[in-house]
């Protein structure tokens, strides 16, 4: 296997919505990027199915859907000419206890005002939470390293239990986190949407658009190499780069099984060798995965501190669920109603009758594809039996059509890691031994604080080491 030079200003690891949107970015600026992603596309949790015989081709996404209504969303679908359109989400909520088939009473609606109102008044003291870690103050103030079920009870935020069970339902044990993520989650603009701003979405319901859009233009000018790892990665300080013949440079080296076209390369891979200036590390930042960037142990030391819940969709073919409705497990012993895991955490509508969209949650343990098809069939079973007042319901058997991982959903650390300084810790890593880190780990899973806070770390930190 010969290995092929490749001599560039950035090299990307991940193609996610943070390493697509990072590549778009460092292009419009004239610098040179290589992505390697082990996917077939850009784009992350960015899915979208599509059936000739069952949808007519009509996309479903199944991972990100709804965005809300923001210039960074606004100003990107512009430049690729993608056009939104303007989306509410007011499907009815029927929440019930999965397991036990018993109906969770909603809160009084006033109940709920309320306490929105006083969490955005709590929120609104915290404005360095829009974007990213890397401006929370020292000390870090007791109430965001506080666990959130302390803060709903110092701040009389009850009425949000039903509210915040069904929209933290992804995030894990959201009760016990650390104030900072749900704050970050649920964040100044993520409530305006919710409330005021509403959603958009593509006009052609095909969140995947903008990142096939991306890759055009990328592809244009820049290497884009798909189902590819990196193998090795060489040359991140100085004395090492000088003994490489290389001293201004990252050298990592890429295994591909298709070339730049997509096409399959048989009968062994392609092994590439990128020199770049910078190195943009832009996938989850998980010990494992970092392992081939050669950590040191101020590296290793603060990345294993991250703990994460395993996340599951699905798009599953059934008939018999009621239209426009989601139906939302909820547990109704837990004080919080979070549901026993792993189970299905919701069945949602989807433009496509019969087609609902399913999402399969786990706090313990990572599921097998298996696994998440026994979880869905039991959460079928268990709308059967709420549909029917235990009479077995009209909901057929549930034909499961594509099921994606989307582990790990969230990185978090203990409230303690967080009052010790993590946060500053982890940003004084950006540029350390010429690497650099986004994603969403660095702020939320939502797509534009997502690129926000890649935006950041390219002119706070990424582009200064450029133009140097």
């Amino acid at each position: 296997m010969s290995l092929s030079d490749l001599l560039v200003d950035t090299c990307i690891i991940g193609g996610g919505a943070a390493g697509a949107y990072a590549a778009y970015r460092l292009h419009q600026l004239n610098h040179t990027v290589a992505i390697v992603e082990r996917g077939p596309h850009l784009g992350g949790h960015t899915v979208t199915y599509r059936d000739p015989i069952l949808t007519n081709n009509q996309p479903i996404d199944y991972g990100v859907t709804w965005l809300q209504n923001l210039p960074v969303i606004r100003d990107t679908f512009a430049h690729y000419h993608v056009p939104l359109v303007k989306e509410k989400i007011d499907y009815a909520i029927d929440m019930f206890d999965f397991a036990r088939g018993e109906p969770i009473t909603p809160l009084p609606a006033n109940e709920t005002t309320a306490a929105l109102d006083r969490y955005s008044t709590l929120l609104a003291q915290h404005p360095y939470l829009a974007t990213g870690f890397e401006d929370l103050p020292d000390p870090v103030p007791d109430d965001l390293v506080a666990p959130f079920k302390q803060v709903m009870d110092k701040y009389h935020l009850g009425g949000l239990l039903d509210t915040f069970s069904s929209w933290l339902s992804g995030l894990g044990e959201w009760p016990d986190y650390p104030t900072l993520y749900v704050m970050k989650y649920v964040g100044t603009d993520y409530l305006a949407g919710r409330l005021q701003l509403g959603w958009v979405r593509p006009k052609s319901h095909d969140a995947s658009e903008i990142y096939r859009a991306m890759e055009q233009e990328l592809r244009q000018s820049q290497t884009l190499l798909f189902n590819s790892s990196v193998v090795r990665v060489d040359a991140r300080d100085s004395a090492a780069a000088a003994a490489a013949a290389a001293a201004d440079r990252v050298v990592v080296d890429v295994a591909s099984t298709v070339d730049e076209t997509r096409r399959p390369i048989t009968p062994t891979t392609r092994r590439r060798r990128i020199r770049a200036k910078t190195l943009l590390f832009a996938a989850p930042p998980l010990p494992d995965r970092l392992e081939v960037l050669g950590l040191d142990e101020r590296e290793r030391a603060l990345f294993r501190q991250f703990k994460d819940p395993w996340l599951y969709t699905a798009l599953v073919r059934v008939d018999g669920f009621p239209d426009y409705t989601f139906l939302e497990n909820h547990g109704k012993d837990h004080p919080f109603h979070r549901p026993r895991l792993p189970a299905v955490l919701a069945f949602r509508p989807t433009e496509v009758s019969k087609i609902v969209r399913v999402t399969v949650g786990s706090t313990s343990r990572g599921l097998s594809e298996a696994e998440v098809g026994n979880c869905i069939r039991a959460g079928v079973d268990s709308v059967r039996r709420r549909l029917g007042n235990g009479g077995g319901g009209n909901a057929s058997d549930p034909e499961i059509l594509v099921v994606r991982n989307h582990s790990p959903y969230t990185l978090t650390v203990s409230g303690a890691a967080v009052a010790a300084g993590f946060y500053r810790q982890l940003s004084a890593l950006q540029g350390y031994r010429r690497t650099y880190y986004t994603g969403a780990t660095f702020d939320t899973h939502h797509m534009p604080q997502v690129w926000m806070v890649t935006d950041q770390v390219l002119q706070r930190h990424l582009l200064p080491e450029l133009r140097g």
